[in-house]
């Protein structure tokens, strides 16, 4: 992306397609060539015209992460090592 990069924020463009401010992300073309993408439609897009937001600015765009409202406290929880998603055993071979 020709823009400046930042290590906090999000890409952020206009996507004519879309009509409307979207999150993108960088692609190669077939000459290897880096190229910004809509993450909608995956148009590409000025790379010009990128910003960066913080997470509060993409949530207005209707973006955000999705918590869960706690977790069992151990460090691989939510990652698939948690024995408490494990399935329950209904006692059957």
């Amino acid at each position: 992306m020709t823009a400046e990069r930042s290590g906090t924020g999000f890409p952020v463009t206009r996507c004519a397609v879309c009509d409307k401010d979207v999150l993108c992300y960088l692609d190669l073309d077939e000459a290897d060539s880096e190229i910004v993408r809509c993450l909608e439609c995956s148009t590409e897009v000025a790379a010009a015209a990128v910003r960066w937001l913080d997470l509060h600015d993409i949530e207005e765009l209707g973006y955000g992460f999705v918590l869960p409202p706690e977790g069992c406290g151990q460090p691989g929880c939510g990652n698939g090592r948690c024995a408490r998603s494990a399935p329950e055993d209904d006692g059957q071979v």
